[in-house]
């Protein structure tokens, strides 16, 4: 059979059905394997990956639900281990990063989809001479996305904090897209593998308008690599 890994920033299995939204996508014949950064972490190893001041600030899922902030400098070896096992272990066909952040080349034999520049790439020719809207979990991250969209060529976004992994992720989303609609953003992207498809449904209704949401694009992506 052919298999897709899964590997994520934070740790494996995921409890918010990032999995299952995948397979939902790529279908029955491709079987998804799940690895995470954080597998097997002790809280000392934890604590050692927190962002200090100036860190690229990443915010991730446990596998027992709790969301945690680390930096990216500290799992960057970790990735990789993770791939190499992804490779040589599980055999795996392709590997999907599930993060919308920028990370630099890692070492691969298969395919490794790093999704970014492709999921920028889209929203940012759909939007047009519009303002991207862009949801994001942090508010510490509003001047981060900005950045990034500057660096990508978005002539202007509009970034809007909705925490997915909060006590109330839909009202939050409700609002983000409301706002994002009402400053006239042209298309809206949901910049994190947190938002899952239910939410992407919440965001549609108060957007009105186009709604990109980064997990299930990039199934789409590793669908068309693995065709």
């Amino acid at each position: 059979m052919t298999m897709l890994g899964l590997l994520t920033i934070g740790q494996a299995p995921r409890p918010d059905g990032l999995a299952r939204d995948v397979q939902q996508i790529v279908g029955p014949h491709i079987k998804v394997i799940e690895r995470g950064a954080l597998d097997g972490f002790s809280q000392e190893e934890l604590a050692q990956a927190r962002p200090a001041a100036g860190d690229y600030l990443l915010v991730t899922l446990l596998a027992d639900g709790t969301s945690v902030r680390i930096a990216k400098r500290p799992i960057l070896d970790r990735l990789q281990q993770q791939i190499d096992c992804l490779e040589a272990e599980d055999r795996v066909n392709a590997t999907l990063l599930m993060c919308t952040g920028s990370f630099p080349a890692f070492r691969h034999r298969s395919p490794l989809i790093q999704p970014q520049h492709a999921l920028y790439g889209v929203v940012i020719g759909l939007a047009g001479a519009r303002p991207v809207g862009s949801l994001i979990p942090l508010p510490e991250q509003v001047d981060q996305a900005r950045q990034k969209w500057r660096e990508m060529g978005a002539a202007t976004a509009l970034v809007f904090p909705a925490d997915p992994y909060g006590e109330s992720p839909h009202a939050a989303i409700e609002e983000a897209a409301t706002q994002a609609r009402e400053q006239g953003a042209g298309i809206l992207f949901m910049d994190c593998f947190g938002y899952d498809l239910a939410m992407g449904a919440v965001a549609r209704q108060a957007f009105g308008g186009p709604v990109i949401v980064a997990r299930s694009l990039a199934a789409r992506l590793a669908a068309e690599v693995m065709a």
